[in-house]
């Protein structure tokens, strides 16, 4: 059996984060990230559930986060993921976006799966770079050219790649921010 390995490395320059998962079996239950995440799948087959939708992951496929997306992701079969990822915080996409484009306004993915050989060849280089700790100025270049690509196809304002927030929802986190210093039950909420 392949041994789990897992890699972080910070880009202080960047000021992103790259990570590499090899040979997890782990399922990740629901959970969100506070940045935008950009993946690739390099191995393995993944059922992921995200924004109400399922997906079945495989080889070459590219994972689109945005800050907030509620996802879980377990294994299909046998199946070990390999798995990289760029984490980019908001500030930094923000600064980012606006090089690129010439606004200053974040942008999100309109996408959460996407098949895209363009940019899986400008993510892998790029967080190789990141990985082995390179100094060199084309690491910049590449982090913009390929959030260039990544608005260019697959972005949007902010506000509109975040999925409706149900009424029911909207009532039971008004009820908490409403009663967040009182002993609240799950019944009282859905109710």
């Amino acid at each position: 059996m392949k041994k789990e390995t897992r890699t972080v490395v910070y880009d202080e320059e960047l000021r992103i984060e790259a990570y590499r998962l090899e040979g997890i079996v782990q399922c990740f239950p629901n959970h969100f990230h506070e940045y935008f995440v950009v993946g690739l799948i390099e191995g393995g087959q993944r059922r992921l559930c995200c924004k109400n939708k399922e997906y079945n992951l495989e080889r070459g496929h590219l994972v689109l986060f945005n800050p907030g997306d509620n996802h879980a992701c377990s294994p299909i079969g046998d199946s070990l993921l390999d798995y990289r990822a760029l984490n980019i915080p908001t500030d930094v996409m923000l600064e980012l976006a606006e090089e690129v484009t010439g606004k200053r306004e974040l942008p999100g993915f309109s996408e959460t799966i996407v098949i895209d050989e363009e940019i899986a060849c400008c993510l892998h280089p790029l967080h190789e770079m990141i990985m082995n700790g390179s100094r060199e100025f084309s690491k910049e270049e590449e982090l913009l050219f390929l959030l260039s690509l990544l608005i260019q196809k697959y972005g949007g304002p902010f506000a509109s790649c975040i999925p409706e927030c149900r009424e029911e929802i909207e009532r039971a986190c008004a009820f908490l921010s409403a009663h967040y210093a009182e002993r609240i039950s799950l019944d009282q909420i859905c109710d």
